[in-house]
């Protein structure tokens, strides 16, 4: 079943961190589609919920080194 979560992320400086955490999710096994907004500092993510949770997406947010909030999911 696909799902869409969206996260509020701290750290965002410039384009090359939206495109690092798109480029980054979108490589992920289980997501579909990445989406980073600069100004509103958030990810829009679509994902397969049987193949990764909103946690595993967040984890993975934090591993590039920005702070990852969930603040949606449905």
């Amino acid at each position: 079943m696909i799902k869409k979560a969206i996260f509020k992320i701290e750290g965002i400086h410039c384009t090359a961190c939206v495109l690092n955490i798109d480029g980054q999710l979108e490589d992920t096994t289980g997501i579909t589609e990445a989406s980073t907004h600069y100004a509103k500092q958030e990810t829009t993510v679509v994902f397969e919920k049987e193949t990764i949770t909103p946690q595993e997406i967040c984890e993975i947010i934090k591993k590039l080194g920005y702070g990852a909030s969930l603040i949606s999911s449905n």
